[in-house]
C-alpha cells in the first residue's frame, strides 16, 4: 500500500446535519468521539554523528520532494535586548552563503522548485522548498551551504539591507496594518517586558536597529548548527540515495552540544520523560484602548494558556472551533446573525512549547456601538466559560478539526512549512520528540469531551486573567481648513 493511501481515514460521527445549530436542548449525539483509523505518515528517523536529525517519508505518487528544515530557535531563545534576532536571521539565510552566493532563489526557480520560503515562530525557524525529484541533490546542497557557510558571506552591507527589510516588514505588520498596532498591544500585555515573546517575533525597532555584525554572528553560531536542526524529506526519492546525499552534504558540518528541549506533555509521552504540569504565567486583568486609522471598531480578548499538545491545548482547539468556526458557531450566530453588532468574529490558539495564547475577537459594524460589541462579546465568553459546550457542539468541532488535519496531509509541504506531511512530521518531532505520534494525537483529539472543554475554560479563561484590547477608529479631524493651511 502506498504512503498516500495510508492517509485515508474513517470518521464515524453521531450527529445529523453539520449545518444544524446546536442548542442546550440537544441531547448527546449517538457518538461524540469520531473514530480515526488508518491515519499514518510512514517515516524513518535517524540522527547523524553531528547531531542532525533526519526524517524520511517516501511517497512516489508524484515526482516531487518536499525539503523542510527546522532550527530550534525563535524568540524563546532570545536574551533581553535581542528581540527579533531569529526573524532577522530568517532573512539573512536568503542573502547568500559561501559557495552559493546570491544564487539560492535563482537556482531553485530554474529547477522548477515551488513553495520556497522560510518562517519564524516563537520556538522555531524553518526553511522549505518543494523540488522536482531529479533536483533533490541541488536542494540539499543549497540548504547545507547556508547551514554550514552562511557566515562566510554575511557582511555589514548585507546585514544593513536585511535590517531595513525587517523594519519595513514590522511597519507593514504593525504600524501600518489595520489592527496591527492593537495586536502588538495585546501581545505585549499578555507577554510583558522580560518575557521573550514581548515585541512579537519581528522584534522591537530599537533592538533590530542596534544589532551589530558581531551580535548576529554569535547568535548564528549558538543556534544554527546540525545538532540544533531537523531535516525532513517527503516525496519521491530513493531512500538509500537520499541518505547518502544527506551524509555527503550535511555530515561534514560540525555539531555542538545539543540545546535542551522543553519536555513534552504526559498525555502522549510516558513518564518519566514528560512534564505533568505546564506552569502558565498568568497576567493580571487589563483593558486597553488603541486608536487606529480603521473604519470599524474591534474588540479582542486573550489569555495565556498551556503549551502545545497538552490536554488543555487540545481542549482549547475544540473551544475555538465552537466559538468562531463557521456560521453556526456561537460568536457568529449571536454577534453577527442575531444581534448584528459584528461583521466578523474569530477565535484561535497560538500554541508554543512554553506559553500559548488563546484569543477571541470581533470586528464591529459601520456606525455600530463599540460598547455594545464589547459587552456582548464578553457576555458570550462568560456564558461559554460558565456553562460549557454541549456534546453536539464538541462533536461538530472535532469533526471539523480532524477533517482539516486530514485534508492538509494531502500536501507534501504546507505554505508555512509547518503543515502538509513534511511540516506535520516536523511539528510532532519538535514538540513531542517523535514524528510517529500523529495517530496518538488524533486519537486524543477525538476523545476530548464537553467536560474536558468546560474544565479547561474554567481553569484558564477566567476574567481575573483576561486581557482586553478595544480598537476605536481615530476621531475625525475637526480642525478648520484655514487652520490647517496656517500650520504649513
Amino acid at each position: 500500500m502506498s504512503a498516500s493511501r495510508l492517509l485515508v481515514a474513517v470518521l464515524v460521527l453521531g450527529f445529523s446535519s453539520p449545518n444544524r445549530v446546536a442548542s442546550a436542548a440537544d441531547g448527546p449525539p449517538a457518538s461524540v468521539n469520531p473514530q480515526v483509523t488508518l491515519v499514518s505518515i510512514p517515516a524513518e528517523k535517524l540522527t547523524l554523528q553531528n547531531g542532525l536529525e533526519v526524517i524520511l517519508h517516501q511517497d512516489k505518487s508524484l515526482p516531487r520532494v518536499a525539503i523542510n528544515i527546522w532550527y530550534r530557535v525563535g524568540p524563546v531563545n532570545q536574551p533581553e535586548g535581542r528581540s527579533g534576532f531569529a526573524h532577522l536571521f530568517e532573512h539573512l539565510m536568503f542573502e547568500g552563503s559561501k559557495h552559493v552566493g546570491h544564487q539560492f532563489d535563482h537556482l531553485l526557480e530554474a529547477a522548477g522548485a515551488t513553495n520556497v520560503n522560510g518562517t519564524t515562530s516563537w520556538d522555531r525557524t524553518n526553511f522549505f522548498e518543494t523540488v522536482p525529484s531529479e533536483y533533490l541533490e541541488l536542494g540539499l546542497w543549497l540548504e547545507s551551504d547556508r547551514m554550514g557557510f552562511l557566515l562566510d558571506a554575511v557582511n555589514q552591507e548585507r546585514l544593513d539591507v536585511q535590517r531595513e527589510v525587517v523594519l519595513n516588514e514590522r511597519r507593514q505588520s504593525y504600524e501600518n496594518a489595520p489592527y496591527g498596532a492593537s495586536y502588538l498591544t495585546l501581545m505585549n500585555a499578555i507577554f510583558p517586558v522580560g518575557h521573550p515573546f514581548h515585541d512579537g517575533a519581528i522584534g522591537s525597532e530599537r533592538d533590530v536597529k542596534r544589532a551589530t555584525l558581531r551580535d548576529v554572528k554569535q547568535f548564528f553560531k549558538a543556534f544554527y548548527s546540525p545538532s540544533n536542526a531537523t531535516l525532513t524529506l517527503a516525496g519521491d526519492f530513493d531512500t538509500q540515495r537520499a541518505k547518502a546525499l544527506i551524509i555527503r552534504y550535511f555530515g561534514p558540518l560540525p555539531g555542538q552540544v545539543p540545546l535542551a528541549r522543553p519536555a513534552p506533555p504526559c498525555s502522549l509521552v510516558p513518564e518519566p520523560s514528560c512534564r505533568k504540569d505546564f506552569p502558565v504565567r498568568l497576567p493580571p486583568p487589563q483593558a486597553l484602548t488603541v486608536r487606529e486609522s480603521v473604519s470599524l471598531p474591534q474588540v479582542a480578548v486573550a489569555w495565556v494558556t498551556p503549551a502545545a499538545f497538552s490536554d488543555a491545548d487540545l481542549a482549547l482547539d475544540v473551544a475555538s472551533a465552537i466559538l468562531a468556526d463557521g456560521k453556526t458557531s456561537r460568536l457568529y450566530r449571536t454577534l453577527v446573525t442575531e444581534e448584528r453588532v459584528a461583521s466578523s468574529v474569530s477565535a484561535w490558539v497560538d500554541s508554543t512549547a512554553t506559553d500559548s495564547m488563546f484569543q477571541a475577537s470581533a470586528v464591529g459594524t459601520a456606525g455600530g456601538d463599540p460598547g455594545k460589541l464589547e459587552g456582548l462579546l464578553q457576555r458570550e465568553l462568560d456564558h461559554f466559560r460558565k456553562d460549557g459546550p454541549t456534546e453536539t457542539e464538541v462533536a461538530r468541532a472535532k469533526h471539523k478539526l480532524l477533517l482539516s488535519t486530514l485534508s492538509d496531509l494531502q500536501n507534501l509541504n504546507g505554505s508555512g512549512g509547518d503543515s502538509g506531511r513534511a511540516g506535520t512530521l516536523q511539528r510532532l518531532n519538535h514538540y513531542l520528540g517523535n514524528p510517529a505520534h500523529l495517530q496518538a494525537w488524533l486519537t486524543r483529539m477525538s476523545k476530548v469531551s464537553a467536560n474536558d472543554v468546560h474544565t479547561t475554560l474554567q481553569k484558564y479563561l477566567g476574567p481575573e486573567h483576561r486581557v482586553l484590547v478595544r480598537t476605536l477608529p481615530n476621531a475625525p479631524d475637526k480642525t478648520p481648513p484655514a487652520a490647517k493651511g496656517a500650520a504649513q
